[in-house]
């Protein structure tokens, strides 16, 4: 018996869908009515209807739904090809995971479970395909369902595409904003199309995000239409719409529960239909709170008399409004705006500004002959500063506009606002510490640096190490010693610690007022922690030199030596003779490089090295005397005797003569005669 249970389907079970379950209603044990629908031999087992119809004798499949119908059923099976839902015995219907729910689900096999009593819309039928009707399975037709909410409330009739008409004016919904057009959906369809951000406003609007929301209402007006791609363009300006009879109610929502008297304070040149009304509202209110504020101030100052009167008929204009209508101050038009008691401190500067404006105007304006000299002065002194800052403002903006401002940054707002297009940039972040360093504000500088640090990229190394210099150099000059290590520390666990080395040595001994041992020691500590690299010897080399420690920088080369791989000993030496070219004596220099060449004869590298030293320093002859020498000698290839005449020539040809330009083809061609023969 309890394989017969196993075919009693919740569809089996009662003519009408309940969403009871069967464990309840049909515990183990008891006895039932019921009609065998099939027998399955194979298995040795049967197919059988609890329904009264079919206990009746009505043994008839169900008749199939129709398209566009909506039906239940109970599901069978959840998983990632969708939803399989049981309409009848016959009928099985299939739901995709997308057209489940209007909204996203995480995990559709939990939301709907078998068992489940669903509602969906017939979308398609077709006939099951044969691999499915077999002995086991008595489905015959298949079923596309729609689940969806939308789906299932939406009207019969749908505006189709064709339908709609160029010119014509619908009521749509926004779907999506962006920074070139609005997408709206006309009400009562499928159909979108775009208004463009030259068309959703008779003015210009640079940000369609505060002033549009996915989800808004609007009317649009249908200006183009692509039969080929299905696209439409619509406008949304406001002078499209004035003659319609309804944009009077969609426009003064909020604002015709005033007062009449309240609305004709209002100037005609503010209309309703703006998408800017709720701004220019705003401003007017706050402009006429100013001037009533301003009147009565000059009220005060006149007469008592005035003043009350003044209140006597305020409070005769308040009492004659309707107390459960609300106040334009307090109208909620959701464009973006805090229409509340609340000010920013720059809100509150500009009515400070506009008060003493209107103050001012008011003194000059008045005919009080008593007025006393001292307010006037002050009066006149206020208007001078109030045109010196709209100057500076009108700069500003002048700079702004023409990119001006971005050349010379002068507030921390103009580098703020670089930066937040290249944050990258070592160069600005830099100039950001100097800004506030010329101010004397070290622990923004720091600030600044370490968000630099935080903010430039990983791979940016060299922007990275340029920043970390800046702070270095910033530690030295106002910081102390320990701070000026901790800082080398955390450079080296960021960057190459070498090249940070490297910098801070450079940072010392550029500066005049470092004591030379404390450089010294530095150098020093470099090069016990860099040992195998011959950049960190040479330098310590380059500084004993330029400081006149001949007798120290021959140690320490000794040094370095001895420290260095073998193959890098030919290039330390040539870098040391160039530095006692440079800062110490030149035949201490010739005498390093001839030991070199004596060693590497065939190193042509290191010969024109010597060669540009001797003619940089205005020893032509002895460069002559060497290639003369070399010539003779003839311990070089063929190939590089050719190199060693060019490079001959070409010095003739910048400092010598025609008769010198002459004796090298004439050693060039001895030589040819002399090896050829």
């Amino acid at each position: 018996m309890n394989y017969l249970l196993h075919f009693v389907y919740f569809l089996t079970i009662s003519f009408v869908f309940t969403a009871y379950s069967s464990d309840e209603a049909f515990p183990d044990g008891k006895y039932v009515e019921c009609r065998v629908l099939r027998s399955i031999p194979k298995h040795a087992m049967v197919d059988v209807s609890l329904r009264s119809t079919r206990v009746e004798g009505d043994i008839d499949d169900d008749v199939p739904p129709e398209i566009g119908e909506t039906v239940q059923g109970y599901v069978v099976e959840t998983n990632k090809k969708g939803c399989f839902v049981r309409i009848a015995r016959n009928v099985e219907g299939r739901v995709t995971l997308k057209e489940l729910c209007d909204g996203f689900l995480p995990d559709p096999a939990a939301s709907f479970p078998p068992g489940r009593l669903v509602v969906g819309k017939v979308k398609g039928i077709r006939d099951a395909p044969k691999k499915a009707k077999h002995s086991n399975n008595p489905v015959q037709f298949q079923v596309d369902l729609d689940m969806r909410e939308s789906t299932l409330l939406e009207q019969n009739q749908k505006l189709a595409f064709n339908e709609i008409e160029v010119g014509k004016k619908y009521k749509g919904t926004v779907t999506r904003v962006e920074s070139y057009g609005v997408f709206v959906q006309i009400e009562g369809s499928n159909v979108s199309g775009l208004a463009h951000m030259s068309e959703c406003s008779d003015k210009f609007i640079k940000n369609l995000g505060a002033l549009y929301d996915p989800g808004d209402l609007v009317k649009v007006l249908v200006i183009k239409k692509d039969a080929e791609t299905k696209k439409l363009g619509f406008s949304m300006k406001a002078s499209h719409f004035e003659d319609d009879e309804d944009s009077d109610d969609d426009s003064s929502i909020g604002v015709e529960e005033d007062s009449d008297e309240e609305m004709a304070d209002v100037p005609e040149t503010l209309d309703s239909e703006d998408e800017n009304f709720g701004t220019k509202l705003a401003a007017q209110m706050d402009k006429d709170s100013d001037e009533d504020s301003d009147s009565d101030a000059s009220s005060n100052e006149s007469s008592g008399d005035d003043e009350s009167t003044s209140g006597s008929s305020a409070a005769s204009v308040s009492s004659d409004e309707d107390d459960e209508q609300p106040k334009i101050e307090e109208m909620d038009t959701e464009i973006g705006f805090d229409w509340g008691p609340k000010r920013t401190s720059n809100s509150k500067s500009h009515l400070k500004d506009e008060e003493s404006s209107d103050d001012s105007d008011s003194d000059s304006d008045s005919d009080d002959d008593d007025a006393d000299k001292p307010s006037s002065h002050k009066s006149r002194k206020k208007q001078a500063q109030r045109r010196r800052e709209e100057q500076e403002i009108t700069r500003r903006e002048t700079a702004l506009a023409d990119g001006t401002a971005d050349e010379n940054p002068e507030t921390a707002g103009d580098f703020e606002r670089m930066l937040a297009g290249n944050p990258n940039s070592s160069e600005l972040w830099i100039r950001y510490m100097a800004f506030y360093l010329s101010v004397a504000d070290i622990p923004s500088a720091r600030k600044v640096a370490e968000k630099a640090l935080e903010r430039i990229e990983f791979r940016q190394e060299t922007e990275k190490l340029n920043v970390w210099t800046a702070l270095l150099t910033l530690e030295h000059k106002y910081g102390t010693g320990d701070s000026l290590q901790k800082t080398v520390d955390r450079a080296c666990g960021q960057c190459n610690p070498k090249q940070v080395y490297l910098r801070t040595c450079e940072i010392l001994e550029k500066d005049p007022s470092t004591p030379a041992s404390v450089t010294g020691a530095m150098y020093t500590k470099m090069c016990k922690k860099f040992k195998s690299k011959k950049k960190v010897w040479l330098a310590n080399l380059e500084y004993l030199l330029k400081h006149s420690k001949h007798q120290e920088a021959q140690s320490l080369l000794k040094r370095g030596l001895l420290s260095l791989p073998s193959y890098k000993h030919a290039e330390t030496m040539s870098k040391f003779a160039q530095l006692e070219f440079e800062y110490g004596s030149s035949e201490r220099a010739r005498t390093l490089f001839d030991g070199i060449l004596e060693k590497y004869p065939k190193r042509l590298d290191l010969m024109f090295v010597y060669l540009d030293k001797e003619v940089k320093f205005g020893k032509v002859t002895s460069a002559r005397t060497f290639l003369e020498q070399r010539v003779q000698d003839a311990k070089l290839s063929d190939k590089q005797m050719k190199s060693l005449f060019k490079k001959w020539f070409r010095m003739e040809e910048e400092h010598g003569s025609e008769e010198d330009q002459q004796h090298v083809k004439d050693v060039a061609r001895d030589y040819v005669e002399r090896t050829t023969t």
